[in-house]
C-alpha cells in the first residue's frame, strides 16, 4: 500500500486505530484534521486529486471535506465527489484517529468504477446480440422447419398414411421450440424500454417464469421511467431475482413494482424453503453484480431470507 509520501504526520497513530480495516493496495491522499477541527495537513496527493492548493485548504473547517464526503466509518465510506475544476470522482474515504486529531484517508476509486461499469455494459451488449441472432436466426429457421412439417403431415392426411399423426406431433414440438426459444430470446434482449415498458417487462418476465413456478405481478399504479438505461437495470434486477428464486423450491413467486413521491420500490419475494445463492453467498458474483447495479440507479438492495417466510429482494431507487 502506498500512501502518499508527501504527507507528514505529526502525531503517531494510537494503538486504536490498529483495528481500522484500510484497503490492501492502491494510493492513499491523506489529509489531516486538527484537534480545533480544522484542516492542519494536506498534501501534493490532495491538490492532485481534487485540485485545491494546500494555501487554498489549511485551515479551513473540516466540514468543507465532511460535506463532500459524508459520514465514514471504520468500514469506509463511498462517495462521488467534485473536484474544483467540476469534474466528478468516485471515491473511498476513511477516518483514523490520530491521538486529539484525524487523519483522513481517500482512495480515488474512479478508474475501479469505470472498469466495472465498463464490463457490465460488455456483458449487456453480448446478451443484446445473443437475443437478437435466436430471434431473427434460430427462430426463423425453426419456424420454417414447423411449417415444412406441417405442409408434409397435411399431405400425408391427404394420402391416408398411418405417418401422419407422427408428423403432426412433431410439428408441435418444432413449434413449441419456436416459442421457447422466443422466450429466451426476450430475456436476454428485452424490448426497448420506453417510459412505461418496465411494467410490461416485468409483467412478460412473470408470465415466463410462470412457466415454472407461478409467477404474480403486481403494480397498481401507472409508473414511468423515462430513461431506457435505469429501465434495464431495474429490469435486469428482477430477472435476476426470480432467476434464483427458481432454485428455492418456492411454490409462489411475486414481483411487485410501487412508488411514492420521490422513490421507486421494486420487491421479488419468493415463499421458497431454501436460501438461495443470492442470500448463502452474498460476496458471489451474481449478488454483487445486483448491488452494483442498484448503485448505478442511485438507490440501495437488500436480500433477505427467513426459513419460514421465504427471499424478499427489496430494490429502492430514485424516479430520477
Amino acid at each position: 500500500m502506498n500512501i502518499d509520501a508527501p504527507y507528514r504526520i505529526q502525531s503517531p497513530l494510537s494503538k486504536n486505530t490498529q483495528a481500522t480495516p484500510l484497503p490492501d493496495a492502491g494510493s492513499l491522499i491523506c489529509i489531516q484534521i486538527g484537534e480545533d477541527g480544522t484542516i492542519s495537513e494536506w498534501s501534493e496527493g490532495a491538490t492532485r486529486l481534487f485540485g485545491w492548493t494546500g494555501q487554498e485548504m489549511l485551515g479551513q473547517p473540516s466540514s468543507r471535506l465532511a460535506k463532500e464526503l459524508g459520514q465514514t466509518g471504520n468500514g469506509g465510506s463511498d462517495a462521488v465527489v467534485q473536484t474544483k475544476g467540476g469534474q466528478k470522482l468516485a471515491i473511498r474515504s476513511w477516518m483514523v484517529s490520530v491521538e486529539a486529531s484525524h487523519l483522513l484517508l481517500i482512495q480515488d476509486r474512479s478508474e475501479e468504477k469505470f472498469l466495472q461499469k465498463a464490463l457490465l455494459e460488455a456483458a449487456e451488449r453480448e446478451q443484446r446480440r445473443i437475443g437478437q441472432e435466436l430471434h431473427d436466426h434460430l427462430c426463423q429457421h425453426l419456424l420454417g422447419a414447423a411449417f415444412a412439417t406441417k405442409a408434409l403431415a397435411g399431405a400425408l392426411d391427404r394420402d391416408k398414411s398411418t405417418h401422419a399423426p407422427a408428423l403432426h406431433d412433431l410439428a408441435r414440438l418444432v413449434n413449441d421450440a419456436v416459442a421457447q426459444t422466443r422466450d429466451i430470446s426476450r430475456g436476454l434482449h428485452p424490448v426497448e424500454l420506453d417510459a412505461d415498458g418496465l411494467m410490461f417487462a416485468l409483467k412478460s418476465l412473470a408470465g415466463r417464469a410462470s412457466r415454472t413456478v407461478p409467477c404474480e405481478f403486481r403494480c397498481t399504479q401507472n409508473i414511468l421511467i423515462s430513461d431506457p438505461e435505469r429501465a434495464l437495470q431495474a429490469y435486469r434486477i428482477a430477472q435476476e431475482g426470480i432467476a434464483a428464486a427458481l432454485h428455492t423450491n418456492a411454490k409462489q413467486i411475486t414481483i411487485s413494482l410501487s412508488e411514492d413521491a420521490n422513490t421507486i420500490d421494486l420487491f421479488v419475494k419468493d415463499d421458497g424453503m431454501i436460501a438461495g445463492e443470492l442470500t448463502t453467498d452474498p460476496l458471489g458474483t451474481g449478488a454483487r453484480t445486483l448491488h452494483y447495479r442498484a448503485r448505478a440507479l442511485g438507490g440501495t438492495l437488500s436480500i433477505t431470507f427467513q426459513p419460514e417466510q421465504g427471499t424478499t429482494l427489496h430494490c429502492s431507487f430514485p424516479k430520477s
